[in-house]
């Protein structure tokens, strides 16, 4: 196939996927909306990169964490999830060297301790404008809340240690 022809495919396939014209987030809120979605709100910021933040919940091991989609202009899709807050700055350097230890089992996954003492579970999907897939949010959703599943218990292990 000419490069001419497959570019041509490559475009047709993505107009199929999703209007022509919307910004990542107003494709992604025209999809919560096709699909019956209502657990999110979604806040425009007035940045340089024209966020949307789209905020819900989810539950793992019995306790519900914020949770939130970063959609703005740049290649970069964030959900974020706050999984614990509050740590006893004696804990710090622990629970730091515990989350390096799963950044470095999980791939898809970026934990952090930041200065507030709020520890946050990231995952960026890359999409540009034309390639962006709601449906793979939504598929990501469930590999979240399974992933905190099996790493919950643990990682509270480590930020409520008395040592």
């Amino acid at each position: 196939m000419a490069k001419n022809e497959e570019k041509d495919v490559q475009t047709e396939a993505a107009e199929t996927t999703a209007p022509e014209g919307l910004s990542k987030a107003e494709k992604f809120q025209a999809f919560l909306k096709e699909n019956d979605i209502n657990f999110f709100d979604s806040q425009a910021l007035a940045d340089e990169f024209h966020t949307t933040i789209f905020r819900s919940r989810i539950e793992a091991k019995g306790q519900i964490m914020p949770m939130a989609i970063f959609i703005d202009d740049s290649i970069f899709t964030i959900i974020r999830t706050q999984v614990a807050t509050g740590i006893n700055a004696k804990n710090v350097e622990r629970i730091k060297s515990y989350l390096n230890t799963l950044n470095a089992e999980y791939k898809i996954f970026k934990y952090y301790l930041r200065e507030d003492g709020n520890i946050y579970l990231d995952i960026c999907v890359p999409f540009v404008d034309e390639t962006f897939d709601s449906r793979m949010i939504q598929t990501l959703l469930p590999i979240l809340v399974q992933q905190l599943e099996a790493v919950y218990e643990d990682l509270m292990a480590e930020v409520w240690a008395k040592d």
